[in-house]
């Protein structure tokens, strides 16, 4: 079983991850390809810590 608090590191990742998802289609709506290009570029590498800490 995983330790409470690797699993709540693990929360806390994914949920930073989901509201930079949010901004980047934030980004999108508004025509900042390059912008939110590089925010999901960041939510994919908080998303793989995500996977490395479990």
């Amino acid at each position: 079983m995983t330790d409470p608090q690797v699993l709540q590191t693990a929360i806390n990742g994914a949920a930073n991850a989901h509201t930079g998802l949010h901004q980047a289609i934030h980004e999108l709506r508004h025509g900042s390809v390059t912008e939110a290009k590089q925010i999901l570029a960041r939510q994919i590498a908080v998303l793989a810590n995500v996977l490395m800490l479990l």
